[in-house]
């Protein structure tokens, strides 16, 4: 590998923020864009983690094709092409992607508990699938996301979405769910959203046992709490990893400990499970692989300052 290839810069990506009134809604909005960037090889993949959220994607320009949930990047495997809207329910199974040469679109992250919220359809139903946003988003929701794809920079469109869905947020009557108060910094894993969501489970409704909190969780989302504690410490390590990577003393034994993980083998079959890797070559990927451009993005969204080339 010559000394050009070896430092190229990763495609650019950008991330925001909901604004306060979203922040029991919309986790956050991603943008990648590889236009003008002219990928190939194994640089058109996309690997994403397994997780409880859905997702709205809009692409502006370019495609991508799915992979069946658990398969790895087998350019052979079965796949599906993706809608230019699309939705995505909670994924059991990391998934891979494979995009065209060139390619710019946005993905809004949704709580699971918010997409049941604002569209009546029980997450468990979109389990592990990718689907036409036309067939499944109600007509106020549908009519946001269209206006995001109507033109503009990309901060215009994600403003545009912003200030659509506050108002649908609003009217709705969900924005009660909205903290009291800012939270000092975002929320880089979904614990507090989950602390959060069992207690409203544990004081809804007649029934308040253990047992009815933990079916009313299930409901919501998709996936049982045990489940979801399980995703919420796979990403508390995750920036375990970013902050031992940062001042030089990464010890994954340490880490598996420090996270609620019975032993380092233990926290690599956990890792395996959620993101399709071992610890080290997820690291590996973080740095050097343009395909794992989501944790990067992810890392951007806590504050950490990510590599800008490989």
């Amino acid at each position: 590998m010559s000394e050009d290839e070896a430092t190229r810069s990763f495609s650019p990506v950008q991330t925001w923020l909901p604004p306060w009134g979203l922040m029991a809604c919309v986790r956050a909005v991603i943008r990648r864009s590889t236009v003008g960037v002219a990928l190939s090889g194994m640089d058109l993949w996309g690997h994403y983690p397994a997780g409880p959220v859905c997702a709205i994607s809009c692409l502006f320009e370019g495609t991508a094709e799915m992979l069946a949930a658990g398969c790895g990047a087998d350019p052979h495997a079965p796949r599906q092409s993706v809608p230019v809207l699309a939705v995505t329910g909670p994924h059991s199974l990391p998934r891979n992607i494979l995009y065209g040469p060139e390619v710019d679109g946005v993905m809004v992250i949704l709580y699971p508990d918010a997409w049941w919220a604002l569209t009546g359809i029980a997450p468990e139903t979109l389990s592990n699938q990718l689907v036409d946003a036309h067939c499944v988003l109600p007509p106020d929701l549908l009519a946001v996301c269209l206006r995001m794809r109507q033109g503009g920079d990309a901060d215009s469109r994600v403003q545009t979405f912003f200030e659509g869905m506050q108002t649908l947020w609003k009217a709705q009557g969900h924005d009660r769910l909205s903290p009291a108060t800012p939270p000092r910094q975002w929320p880089s894993t979904i614990t507090p959203w989950m602390e959060s969501m069992a207690l409203r489970a544990a004081a809804t409704g007649w029934g308040r046992s253990l047992r009815q909190s933990e079916r009313r969780i299930k409901q919501w989302t998709g996936w049982s709490l045990r489940k979801l504690q399980g995703s919420a410490r796979g990403e508390d390590a995750f920036f375990a990893v970013m902050e031992a990577m940062l001042e030089e003393r990464l010890d994954w034994t340490q880490i598996a400990l420090d996270n609620g993980f019975s032993d380092q083998s233990h926290f690599i079959r956990e890792t395996r499970r959620i993101t399709g890797f071992s610890p080290e070559a997820l690291r590996h990927g973080y740095l050097h692989e343009e395909a794992f451009w989501i944790y990067r993005a992810w890392a951007q969204l806590a504050g950490y300052e990510v590599p800008a080339q490989r």
